[in-house]
């Protein structure tokens, strides 16, 4: 028997808007700073908090040899990234999957690894700030994808089984996550996350625009 979807829940970075791209070129800017490089080979395996392990000062002080100061690199990387951010606007089919998605009396909502500090301006940013019925971030749950409890968490805000919603993910560990909810999940790659394994996936699109939410959702069903 067909599903019948009364969500969506759509991860944040990578998916709803591109922070992927600038904040790897905010980094690497620091990390050239340094006379040292930050291979996209280094830095993909973690988008989507692939790897609680990495830790990007730790990596640049090995690389450097020296200790780095955390405290002045820090506003160093977010001055960078807002120059970066200063034009951003919600990848292609977002908009359009959200409108379609209230036409259609479904809930919407954001399980997302980052905490509450980066994923609140950005969505008042865009233009998003009211628009979702839930945003669950990481301090919400105390945990990142894959571990399950942002999209728990969201499931249960929206009042919805696993059955009764999907997922959108950029990332594998975000499709990871997602499964481990429960729930169906359509991987949509971001630019730097294009060449990673979605096998884990139930679908994957290159982008949100590619198929409009009523075909998608008859396809998932």
């Amino acid at each position: 028997m067909p599903r019948t979807f009364k969500a969506i829940i759509f991860d944040f970075d990578g998916l709803i808007v591109d922070t992927e791209v600038p904040e790897y070129e905010a980094w690497l800017s620091i990390f050239r700073s340094y006379g040292v490089d930050l291979p996209l080979s280094v830095w993909t395996p973690h988008i989507g908090g692939g790897s609680e392990a990495f830790d990007i000062y730790d990596h640049l002080a090995e690389l450097t040899g020296k200790p780095v100061d955390r405290d002045e690199l820090r506003p160093r990387r977010r001055a960078a990234f807002d120059k970066l951010f200063e034009q951003a606007v919600p990848l292609p089919g977002v908009e359009d999957y959200i409108t379609a998605a209230r036409e259609r009396g479904m809930g919407i909502g954001i399980a997302s690894s980052s905490p509450r500090r980066w994923v609140d301006p950005k969505l008042k940013q865009l233009g998003l700030v009211n628009t979702f019925d839930t945003v669950v971030c990481a301090d919400d749950v105390g945990s990142a994808k894959p571990n399950p409890a942002s999209y728990r968490k969201a499931l249960a805000d929206l009042g919805v089984t696993p059955d009764e919603a999907f997922a959108l993910e950029d990332s594998p560990t975000g499709v990871q996550g997602a499964k481990n909810a429960g729930l169906l999940c359509v991987a949509v790659p971001g630019t730097l996350t294009r060449d990673r394994s979605y096998d884990h996936a139930d679908m994957r699109l290159e982008s949100l625009a590619d198929m409009p939410l009523d075909q998608l959702m008859e396809t998932l069903s």
